[in-house]
């Protein structure tokens, strides 16, 4: 059997106790031969025995457990915390939130939608140490009463298999293992070519004198103009005199707020409060963005994108207002601003008047 062979344990809908030969037989087609498995019929004396026998068995060790619902993980939980506090590695999946008992936090609890066919809402019990054995049932019946009451409650009736078959375990514990697997935190992403050839302009560009700017961070309009320069000129003055960055990207001035997607879904959308990251804008297909926050991260300035709501100088002036900001670095090109963005208010010497901060603009080298 190949480690990657996947299996649709999926109970066929309308087989009635048929449908356990299906699995059966999916699982053959996979393994290429047959299982060794003791397939049963409702007995829920048995069921409960096979059960408390497994949970033993699998003390000190590793126990995938299935509960349908979380009501009934709360019935249990003095036997799992007894299991978990030996040293059993358990982890549970069950329909519902997490149950409110401290005993219960130190073990993996996955939480699922609600699904009376698909494996992980089942009633079953795994451990592959210190011995592999399987117990997995399914729940026929009645829909709405799915997973509610004991196993001898009126009109409860199962079908199912007991394996100790090593591959029919493994593959079990294959399916069930990434099944509302809670999320490991993204391996830190490092810094592009591109960026680090920023942090290396910027380290040249490092010598200069004070601005004489109050307290606050360095505020660096982009997306009209030579950004590049600008950017440079802003991380060394940022690094030199320890102040935050906040790149002001113009390119979103316009008609639409930056705010709201025009297909109407705002989910992940940044705020105006808040500045964003090298992520967000990566994934917002601003790549020189994305290198400037990357860049500026890799030479210890912290910094953030924001989009402005209002054009030029109010745009400015707002960002100021939200994020301290104490100077401004224009590109090179600003010296000589063209017509629109003169109309535009964002020649410098008018700039400094009306935003009230000191405006530098970058060298073209």
């Amino acid at each position: 059997m190949k480690t990657s062979a996947v299996v649709d344990w999926t109970y066929p809908e309308m087989s009635g106790d048929s449908g356990i030969f299906e699995i059966g037989r999916r699982l053959a087609e996979t393994l290429g031969r047959a299982p060794d498995a003791t397939r049963f019929t409702y007995d829920p004396r048995a069921m409960l025995r096979t059960t408390r026998e497994i949970e033993q068995a699998a003390r000190g060790g590793r126990l995938l457990v299935g509960f349908q619902k979380a009501s009934k993980v709360e019935v249990e939980v003095d036997r799992y915390r007894d299991l978990a506090e030996a040293g059993t590695e358990v982890v549970i999946w069950a329909f519902g939130p997490r149950p409110d008992a401290p005993e219960l936090a130190a073990i993996d609890y996955r939480a699922l939608p609600s699904d009376t066919r698909r494996l992980e809402n089942q009633w079953f019990l795994v451990t592959d140490r210190p011995e592999r054995l399987a117990f997995v049932s399914y729940e026929l019946g009645d829909p709405d009463t799915f997973g509610i009451g004991g196993a001898a409650s009126t009109g409860k009736r199962f079908v199912g298999f007991v394996s100790d078959d090593p591959d029919v375990v493994d593959l079990l514990i294959l399916c069930l293992l990434p099944i509302a697997a809670p999320k490991l935190p993204a391996a830190p992403r490092p810094p592009s070519v591109a960026a680090l050839e920023l942090v290396r302009a910027s380290e040249a560009a490092a010598e200069g004198g004070p601005s004489g700017a109050a307290d606050g961070a360095v505020l660096v309009p982009i997306g009209r103009g030579a950004d590049r320069q600008a950017f440079i000129a802003a991380l060394a003055l940022a690094r030199r005199e320890q102040r935050d960055l906040v790149l002001i990207d113009r390119s979103a001035e316009g008609f639409v707020s930056p705010y709201r997607d025009l297909r109407g879904d705002d989910a992940g959308r940044p705020q105006p409060d808040r500045l964003f990251d090298a992520a967000f804008a990566r994934a917002d297909g601003r790549a020189s963005l994305a290198d400037f926050l990357d860049a500026a991260k890799a030479a210890g300035v912290t910094a953030g994108g924001w989009f402005p709501t209002e054009s030029g100088p109010a745009g400015l002036s707002e960002a100021a207002r939200r994020f301290a900001g104490a100077l401004v670095v224009l590109p090179p090109d600003a010296a000589r601003p063209s017509l629109a963005e003169r109309v535009r208010g964002m020649a410098p010497d008018r700039l400094r008047t009306t935003i009230s901060l000191p405006v530098f603009v970058a060298s073209a080298t």
